[in-house]
């Protein structure tokens, strides 16, 4: 008689992130779980409890894969941690497409869990009161969830550079319109 193979959560997880990735959240069941993992459904059930705790815990593990990309992007010599969250934001919709749309588009996760760092950054980094900070994020926001669907759907309709150079633009007309008296910081000379 063969030896049973143990199923781990990561395993498990590793294998529910893939079946989402290829074929989308609604793919997800435990069936499929258990067929992609070569096993009965008995140790999803013992690992996760129900459909609902495994979902969970796929969430909780695709909120720690985004938060290991963005640390990457902030990581980066030369990149403002503003500049970061956004490009990590469109780079995690173009390179980790079914994690994407399973925490930002189907409802399944939660709003973006580095919201208080960004304003935070962004008071930081350019003067500005919380309140200013928040609505200049919101409108910035937008545009950045506008370019992640499109990388989402179609990774190949822009590259790094057109995204960075698109960012640049859609901040600087936002700075300029949020403070329209302020010397641009990016056209100061030394």
């Amino acid at each position: 008689m063969p030896k049973k193979r143990r199923i781990t959560e990561e395993m498990a997880l590793a294998a529910a992130a893939e079946i989402v990735k290829t074929g989308g959240a609604e793919m997800l069941n435990v069936r499929a779980l258990a067929k992609a993992l070569d096993c009965s459904t008995q140790p999803i059930y013992s690992l996760f409890r129900s459909m609902e705790g495994l979902w969970r815990a796929l969430i909780a593990d695709a909120k720690r894969q985004y938060r290991r990309h963005i640390d990457a992007y902030l990581n980066e010599e030369g990149t403002n941690g503003y500049e970061a969250y956004g490009k990590g934001f469109v780079s995690f919709a173009k390179k980790e497409q079914g994690l994407f749309r399973l925490l930002f588009l189907t409802g399944k996760g939660t709003p973006d869990p580095f919201l208080d760092d960004i304003e935070t950054e962004m008071m930081t980094l350019y003067h500005m009161p919380e309140e200013t900070a928040a609505a200049f994020h919101a409108d910035m926001s937008v545009f950045s969830f506008g370019l992640a669907v499109l990388v989402n759907k179609q990774a190949d309709a822009l590259s790094e550079e057109q995204i960075s150079e698109a960012f640049k633009r859609q901040f600087y007309a936002l700075y300029s319109f949020y403070f329209p008296n302020r010397e641009r910081f990016w056209e100061k000379t030394s």
